[in-house]
This record gives structure tokens, C-alpha cells and sequence, in this order.
């Protein structure tokens, strides 16, 4: 059921949603080609003996630590932005999701970097806690909570910069980025300056069993990722939407630094090739990517929408 705030923040988003993201209106509907399916990984190999990673698509990464299911930044339909009247307006994938809704297992834990519209999508989000009602903890940035208190969860907890909590055998640790946490225009936002009211945005390190991983959520470029200590066993990354926004998105090479600072054993790049968000070409970030990985010791785990990386600790 779409609640009367979500029809007014509909609206607002209606009117202003470009002031907030401009690369929407530049981004007309792109029909998705039958070439563009990825493959579907099979989720009956996943067992608990220790990380499994899939690239869903854009900043939506399925993980199993041990058993325990992570979801990160679900966005599962075909096009994210404004809703009106049930049409959902906004740009198209130019590859589908590698799991829908329906496909993907209860998530124990959602875990939600900021609440830009790419990346808290309520359609999904709905439809998850529909499929789970009051079954799936919700992990999300201060001060963001309210865009989905609506919906049926077992939990839903805020976390700011260097918290920590523990739940289904997992340490989660809130971790500082850059950038920046509007959803809509006027709003107090954290990277104004607005520390106490303002919208925040994260990164987490999620801990299992003595394996590590980073989800870096969506940054530009910062050293804080160094303050993590030791290393980490896979880093998540974004490496796109970076031409005309490097004040809030990192560059691939940036990307694959901040993993290098975090002693990451694998990289794995999100936030690319799945939306058209800013201008430079679509396969850009991966190409550069896989360039500059040659000299570094983090190794690409993977470049494609659905593909998975295993690590067995038996």
C-alpha cells in the first residue's frame, strides 16, 4: 500500500527529482535487448562454509557469510526513480538483474548505504518486505530510516560513522564515505554540514568467522577507507557515474586505491555498467578498470552482472 507520505515525497520528486539527480533527465528510457540477460547464478551451490558474493547489479550485491544472507542497495525491477501512478519514471537497465524479487533467498540482513533514489528503491524494498513480512533486519545510514519505516521488517536500525553491531553471527561496522545523502532537494544533508539532522551515507565492513568484507556503498575519493586496520578479504566498489560528479563518485583507478588502502584481497566493482548515470561510456569504468588491476596486488574478482566469487575456508 503506497502510504500519504510516499504519494507527497511522489510528487516533490515529480517536480524537483532532477535538481537532485540530473543525470536522470539526461538518461531517456533505453529498451533492454534480449542479449542483455546475465547469467543466473545458482544459488543451490551456496553453502556455509564460508563467503559467497554475487553481482546482482548495479549496488545490488547478494552475499552469504557462513550462512547468513546480506543484501546490499536492493534496486530488482527494471528501471529505478519517481513513481506516478504506478508507472515507475526513471532510467532503464541496459542488463537485467541477475536474481529478481521472487528469486532471491529471505536476506537476514539489508543493508542500505544512503537514501538517493539508485540505491533505496521503496518498489523493491516494498516488494521485499511483502515477500518477508516482519522477517528481515534492516540496516540503514542516519537519519534514513524514515523513507521506509512504513514497510513490514523485523528491524529497522540507523547506524552512523563507526558503529557497531552484532546480529545473525555477523559484526557490522558502519564506515565513513564521501558523499552526499539528499533524497530530496532542500534537505538537511550531512555533507553540508548538517552533523546532527542532515541525511548521512555509508560504507560497512562486515565481519563472519574471521573473513572481511567492505561494502564501500557509493564514495568519491577518501584515505578513510585506511582507518579500517589490516586487511579485508573482498572490497565492493563502486567505479562508475564518475564524469561530471568526482565530488560525490570515484573514478575505477580511485576505486581500486581505496581497496588497495584496505589490503583487499579481491575488488569487486559495482555501480557501473547496469544504469546510464553520467556521461562517459558505459563499458568505460570496467575497461579501466581491468587496466590498472594489472599492477596491483587486489585481485578483479569479477566485471559482469551475474557472475559470483566463492571463498571456501574449509
Amino acid at each position: 500500500m503506497i502510504t500519504r507520505r510516499e504519494i507527497v515525497r511522489t510528487g516533490l520528486l515529480a517536480v524537483t527529482g532532477t535538481m537532485v539527480y540530473p543525470s536522470i533527465k539526461a538518461a531517456p528510457p533505453i529498451p533492454i535487448p534480449p542479449t542483455t540477460t546475465p547469467s543466473t547464478p545458482d544459488l543451490s551451490a551456496v553453502d556455509d562454509k564460508g563467503a559467497w558474493v554475487c553481482w546482482v547489479g548495479h549496488s545490488t550485491v547478494l552475499i552469504n557469510m557462513f550462512g547468513t544472507w546480506i543484501l546490499t542497495d536492493p534496486v530488482l525491477f527494471d528501471n529505478f526513480g519517481i513513481r506516478i501512478l504506478g508507472v515507475t519514471v526513471g532510467p532503464r537497465r541496459y542488463v537485467r538483474p541477475a536474481l529478481r524479487v521472487e528469486d532471491i533467498p529471505k536476506p537476514d540482513i539489508v543493508l542500505l548505504s544512503h537514501a538517493h533514489i539508485d540505491h533505496m528503491d521503496i518498489r523493491t524494498l516494498q516488494a521485499i518486505a511483502e515477500r518477508f513480512p516482519n522477517d528481515v533486519d534492516v540496516i540503514t545510514a542516519a537519519n534514513t530510516s524514515d523513507v521506509i519505516r512504513d514497510l513490514p521488517w523485523g528491524s529497522l536500525n540507523e547506524m552512523d560513522w563507526g558503529d557497531r553491531v552484532d546480529m545473525h553471527g555477523t559484526t557490522l561496522r558502519a564506515l565513513q564515505v564521501e558523499h552526499n545523502g539528499r533524497r530530496l532537494p532542500g534537505e538537511p544533508c550531512r555533507a553540508a554540514g548538517q552533523r546532527r539532522t542532515g541525511r548521512s551515507y555509508n560504507g560497512y565492513l562486515i565481519e563472519n568467522n574471521g573473513l572481511r568484507i567492505v561494502f564501500g556503498g557509493d564514495t568519491a575519493y577518501t584515505q578513510t577507507f585506511a582507518s579500517i586496520g589490516g586487511s579485508v578479504d573482498v572490497a565492493i566498489m563502486p567505479i562508475g557515474a564518475y564524469e561530471g560528479y568526482l565530488k560525490d563518485h570515484c573514478t575505477p583507478e580511485e576505486a581500486l586505491a581505496m581497496a588497495e588502502m584496505m589490503k583487499a584481497r579481491h575488488v569487486v566493482p559495482i555501480h557501473h555498467a547496469t544504469f546510464r548515470m553520467s556521461p562517459e561510456p558505459r563499458l568505460e569504468p570496467i575497461t579501466r578498470l581491468r587496466r590498472a588491476v594489472r599492477y596491483s596486488k587486489t585481485q578483479l574478482a569479477m566485471q559482469d552482472v551475474g557472475e559470483v566469487l566463492s571463498i571456501d575456508v574449509t
